[in-house]
């Protein structure tokens, strides 16, 4: 993992405008089908699209996520994917055979049985966070694309083992937030010029923005990575989906390191209404802002997303280098041992122990029997 974090800029591809351009037009056939890896060699069924491996079903994207992949879907826009959920397993039986039935897949009845059936496994489920090094691990040493599901680990040691095996196996990792693909991170990367010298950044998420990092990885696309000091302020810091209910309030404050002719400089993030960010870039030469109210299409709100865990499993290339994975996530943990161990002082970026562990979502959920 040889990548220069504050060298790494995302590149603008206009997904986004593509996706509007392109909605309701059936262009499966246009995208390259993937070669099937030497090592996992995933046989295709009649369809001919890529085979997903399903994790996890209680917390989901994937009620989402099929109703936009199945064309039978209700979000769906015909074959404009080349991806189907084809395996699925849960821990709960009866919940995988549910979706299993609905979305015309095959269950597996443990969780390595998708081995050499998919071309790429995704996990939907928060619960699986704390034990998704050894869910996976199967998958990463066979060179399975594979997307983790946020925040991707509940501890670094977990989370190093994880992108080492990738690193060693050569497996492409898709670890990202829905708001990292929208274009408009893209396009107001660009535009930093315009405001010159950062003075202030001030940037709203929803209420239940943790433990989804939707606003925060979004701003560190914008913004770089050299994140120094997080502090975490909150109530809650599971969010909605920690407990019932919201936060009552949520603040946290990046700082960033002096860079080239750039002094250091604060962003803010306070929670606000559900499915909305809004950000302020105040400059010594001007001010860019931007705001996306909640609301819109499941589609064009997850579609950004999904072509690019496509692309990720078409093309065998992770999405971001691995150093990038590892800064993000350490920023994760940077907030919750903020709020945890700290009362919400800031805290040094790369001081959280590695054997530190988040509290899980829900506690003894799995035991070394499941494995």
């Amino acid at each position: 993992m040889s990548t220069n974090i504050n060298e790494f800029q995302g590149k603008s591809s206009e997904r986004r405008d593509f996706l509007k351009k392109a909605a309701g037009v059936a262009t499966a056939a246009s995208l390259a089908a993937a070669t099937a890896s030497t090592v996992h060699a995933a046989p295709k069924k009649n369809s001919g699209k890529l085979k997903l491996g399903v994790f996890g079903l209680d917390y989901t994207f994937w009620g989402l996520w099929a109703d936009i992949l199945s064309p039978k879907g209700r979000w769906s826009k015909g074959d404009f994917f080349n991806m189907e959920p084809a395996y699925v397993w849960d821990k709960d039986k009866k919940k995988a055979q549910e979706f299993a039935k609905k979305w015309d897949c095959e269950v597996v009845d443990k969780y390595d049985g998708m081995l050499g059936k998919v071309d790429g496994v995704v996990n939907g489920e928060l619960y699986n966070v704390p034990w998704q090094h050894k869910l996976y691990r199967p998958y990463i040493e066979a060179g399975v694309p594979s997307y983790l599901q946020r925040p991707w680990s509940s501890c670094l040691r977990d989370m190093d083992e994880m992108l080492d095996l990738a690193a060693k196996h050569n497996t492409p990792i898709i670890a990202t937030a829905t708001y990292e693909h929208y274009n408009e991170a893209d396009t107001f990367q660009s535009r930093l010029k315009n405001v010159g010298e950062i003075k202030s950044v001030f940037a709203t998420c929803g209420a239940g923005d943790r433990p989804h990092f939707h606003t925060p990885y979004m701003m560190m696309k914008i913004l770089g990575y050299n994140v120094d000091t997080i502090s975490l302020i909150t109530s809650d810091p599971m969010g909605r989906r920690g407990r019932e209910g919201k936060p009552f309030y949520l603040s946290a404050n990046y700082v960033y390191s002096e860079s080239t002719n750039q002094p250091p400089y604060v962003l803010t993030m306070h929670a606000s209404a559900p499915d909305v960010f809004s950000f302020k870039i105040v400059g010594s030469e001007g001010t860019e802002e931007a705001i996306m109210p909640g609301g819109s299409s499941y589609f064009f709100r997850f579609a950004p997303q999904l072509m690019d865990i496509q692309i990720t499993i078409e093309t065998k290339k992770n999405y971001q280098p691995l150093d990038i994975v590892r800064k993000k996530f350490e920023c994760v943990l940077t907030e919750y041992y903020s709020h945890y161990e700290r009362g919400g002082a800031p805290v040094k970026v790369g001081t959280v122990p590695t054997d530190w562990q988040l509290p899980p979502w829900r506690p003894n959920w799995y035991d070394d029997s499941d494995f």
